[in-house]
């Protein structure tokens, strides 16, 4: 009975901590969860050591279930920095828990000790916790949806340090203060409640500062990508001009040079004819574009790259379409790793060659690119 009770309880502790904490790690942070081989794996070495803390009683000394439950999501989502935002948003929900718990006891005749111990108004603010920590998941994720070129995940590691920091000083300053706070004063609640709600003021500063810096970053990538493109544009339409006036020029002298040839074929001169013939050759050469893949865009984007590793080959095999339904900004941040990868790796080898073959499957594009490493 003993045993059924303890497990019960840290059992129940444990669901309520995951219920809060789980729906902002996916819905506010833009986490995935692992497989669900990995889910089960996971989840049931979590129900291990609940059933160890209840068999050796370690829920009377501490509640472990506190502990299991960050550890158990650390494991079972997937995303960059996910262990820094896991403990970020338990601090979180642990300051908001404080902040209802001071307001419910504000309004009510008890300390913090007595609420501890009455598991039936434990369950209701628990309650009022769960309904308060999905509200915020809601407003969050049509607020990211409207707004989703904001990726959290992205966000730098030291500021999401200086945040943990902040939230760790508040935490402790706050848990110090209601600990010594153990008589039933309307005052010092009143002040326990003005310092709660001033640690949830300033973590919702703190994360519109941090929303703000990745929106800034994002934009400030957007506009040079933007310029990139701008000057890749520039240089391949300059060339595709130059490659124009040449022509002109070579179909105004091909008269000229069909009678120099022809006059060195009749004197028999065949190896100056030879030579003149491979000059033509070159010339008519170098005005076609080696690089015309069949979308201006992409063309102007692996002219602009291959520019840069001249030494490397480049042999393409079918045609690009004109138009995509990717906005420029995407197929330029596309390709252009595409091609820079693939080109310096290249560059690397002894045989410098890139390959690249397109292929339209209905209105589907199968889109390789290979090199030699």
């Amino acid at each position: 009975m003993i045993f059924l009770k303890n497990f019960s309880e840290v059992t129940l502790g444990f669901i309520v901590e995951t219920v809060k904490l789980i729906p902002l790690m996916l819905f506010i942070f833009g986490f995935k969860l692992q497989s669900a081989k990995r889910i089960v794996i996971f989840g049931l070495c979590a129900i291990v050591l609940l059933v160890l803390s209840a068999i050796f009683e370690m829920n009377q000394h501490m509640p472990i279930y506190i502990y299991i439950c960050p550890l158990l999501i650390m494991f079972i989502i997937r995303g960059n920095n996910r262990i820094i935002y896991t403990i970020i948003s338990y601090l979180g929900i642990s300051i908001l828990d404080m902040l209802i718990a001071t307001v419910w006891l504000f309004f009510n005749e008890q300390t913090y000790e007595q609420l501890a111990d009455d598991i039936i108004k434990h369950i209701v603010i628990n309650a009022i916790n769960i309904a308060t920590v999905f509200v915020i998941c809601i407003l969050g994720r049509a607020f990211f949806s409207q707004q989703q070129y904001i990726s959290l995940q992205k966000a730098r590691r030291s500021y999401l340090i200086l945040f943990l920091f902040g939230e760790i000083t508040l935490f402790m300053f706050v848990t110090v203060f209601q600990l010594s706070n153990n008589s039933s004063d309307k005052t010092e609640k009143a002040m326990a409640v003005c310092l709660s709600i001033g640690s949830i003021v300033f973590l919702l500063t703190a994360f519109i500062l941090l929303i703000n810096h990745i929106s800034k970053e994002h934009f400030k990538n957007f506009s040079e990508m933007n310029e990139k493109l701008i000057q890749s544009q520039e240089r391949y339409y300059t060339m595709l001009l130059k490659n124009e006036d040449e022509t002109r020029k070579f179909r105004h002298d091909i008269s000229n040079h069909l009678n120099c040839m022809m006059i060195l074929f009749n004197e028999k001169k065949y190896n100056e004819l030879e030579n003149y013939f491979n000059k033509i050759g070159a010339s008519v050469q170098n005005l076609r574009s080696q690089l015309q893949i069949g979308n201006d865009l992409i063309s102007a984007i692996l002219k602009d790259v291959s520019d840069k590793h001249s030494d490397v080959s480049v042999d393409i095999i079918g045609r690009m379409p004109p138009a995509f339904r990717l906005d420029n900004i995407d197929i330029c941040t596309i390709f252009y790793n595409l091609f820079d990868n693939a080109f310096a790796a290249a560059g690397c080898s002894k045989k410098k060659s890139v390959g690249i073959s397109v292929r339209l499957l209905g209105e589907n594009l199968f889109f390789t690119i290979k090199n030699t490493i």
